[in-house]
């Protein structure tokens, strides 16, 4: 990596950093805070609309997807404003057409007044998502970081806002935070709009011309969006369990659990987006030792930080004693993040790079597969929520180990003994906090001792290589 890409690349990590330092801390408010407030039921209805809204992506059919692969490493100075402007348009007016159907289509088959309500405010919410994922897919790969950030930072810091307000005057409706999110989603839009003002307002190239591009957008993009869906779907099979075999209550407590590790994901993950555009700069023959410094230093962070699980789980219980049950859970749970941050930050980003969504997709699937097979185990033959939540870290584990030993086929990576050593890492936190409380504490801050040891040579070579970029 050239000494001013490593520039480059830190300026535009300190915009992810500051933006997702205060992400993190209005997602702990609102993780906290509303269902300290509301009640079970009421946080339940909630998280089935975020639950819904993480999906609105699929009908896109890739077409962002696709800009955001074939934009990496562009300029963009160097952008056809009229051919994006075109497109914005065309990709307004089919969500609103597909969603519109989908509003109404719900009149007819949902009953329950509640769900009804909840896809009523996805379906408005869905058109503005999809529109600023148009925009934040061309801020992303051209390295516009600093605008991406405030565009989406903006987002939760209206709707903290918004919410805690309506907290504190007394309203417990979740109805109330539904239109919260929709209007915050659409400021943060409108911001999003202004910063790609000369594409969204620019003349428009003929829609005859534009729909080469289209196609070429959505057949590079579909095979990502494929990847991204079974992604997704990896956990939310298992979800989609929980809520029809079990009570909204349950559903809202287990997605409690979910979203406080996902707090930790979404903080790593999203040096992601900062290295893409970097990567797709960079050549081929440098890739394998970022991964390898980036791996290294990932996975030593993030077992040391989840060393202090059980006083967070003792205080959270005390703040959220009706959620206490399902946040022991994070004991099995929260090895995930390391499995997930890695699969966010690095193996993703690098099939981006290489251009091997295909395989990404498979590998997705493959996962997908193995998640609909444990649920229906965990919900209809043993009935077992415990069942349920252990199943999402087995074939999360499976899909990293999976894609990481496909990419290593790729790229002259060594994968093999750091999988192995931090399954026995996993494995050693799970124990010592299922079963020994707070000496489980201690006995697992001896484990990650004994990782730092093992693995001492291979962090001190990352940190002397980082300084030698200085």
């Amino acid at each position: 990596m050239a000494k001013s890409k490593l520039i480059d690349f830190i300026k535009n990590l300190s915009y992810t950093f500051v933006s997702n330092i205060l992400s993190l801390i209005i997602s702990a408010v609102l993780v906290l805070v509303i269902p300290k407030l509301v009640g079970v039921e009421t946080y339940g209805y909630y998280q089935l609309y975020i639950f819904y809204t993480s999906y609105v992506g699929v009908l896109y059919f890739g077409w962002c997807d696709g800009i955001y692969l074939r934009l990496g490493g562009k300029y963009y100075k160097d952008l056809d404003k009229p051919l994006y402007s075109t497109q914005f348009r065309m990709l307004g007016l089919m969500e609103i057409i597909i969603y519109l159907c989908i509003f109404l289509g719900s009149l007819v088959f949902v009953k329950d007044i509640n769900k009804h309500f909840v896809i009523g405010a996805v379906c408005i919410a869905a058109v503005g998502m999809c529109l600023r994922w148009f925009i934040t897919f061309i801020l992303q790969p051209t390295a516009r970081i600093k605008e991406y950030a405030i565009v989406t930072i903006s987002e939760k810091i209206l709707f903290v806002v918004l919410s805690m307000s309506l907290m504190a005057a007394g309203y417990r409706d979740y109805k109330l935070l539904l239109a919260a999110d929709v209007f915050s989603k659409y400021v943060s839009l409108g911001i999003g709009i202004w910063f790609c003002r000369d594409i969204v307002f620019s003349k428009t190239a003929p829609v005859k011309s534009a729909i080469p591009e289209i196609k070429e957008n959505m057949s590079a993009g579909i095979k990502l969006m494929l990847a991204s869906l079974s992604s997704m779907l990896i956990i939310g099979v298992v979800r989609f369990g929980v809520e029809n075999h079990w009570d909204i209550a349950t559903f809202g407590k287990v997605s409690l659990t979910l979203s406080l590790s996902n707090m930790v994901m979404s903080a790593i993950g999203a040096v992601s987006v900062v290295m893409y555009p970097m990567l797709r700069r960079t050549g081929e023959g440098s890739l394998p030792k970022i991964y390898s410094i980036m791996r290294v230093l990932l996975m030593g962070l993030i077992f040391g930080g989840i060393v202090f699980y059980y006083p967070a789980y003792r205080i959270l219980s005390l703040w959220l004693p009706q959620y206490a049950e399902s946040l022991r859970y994070a004991a099995i749970l929260l090895p995930m993040c390391a499995y997930e941050s890695k699969m966010s930050m690095l193996v993703n980003t690098y099939f981006k790079t290489l251009r091997l969504e295909n395989l990404l997709m498979k590998c997705n699937m493959a996962a997908l597969a193995l998640s609909v097979m444990l649920t229906l185990v965990s919900t209809l033959l043993l009935n077992s929520v415990t069942a349920a939540i252990i199943s999402i870290l087995i074939v999360l584990i499976f899909r990293c180990i999976l894609s990481e030993i496909i990419l290593s086929t790729k790229l002259p990576i060594k994968v093999i003994k750091d999988i192995f050593i931090e399954i026995v890492m996993t494995l050693a936190f799970i124990v010592c906090n299922w079963y020994f409380g707070l000496l489980g504490m201690f006995m697992y801050a001896g484990c990650y001792v004994m990782y730092l040891i093992i693995k001492r040579k291979d962090i001190l070579e990352s940190l002397n290589f980082i300084k030698s970029m200085r």
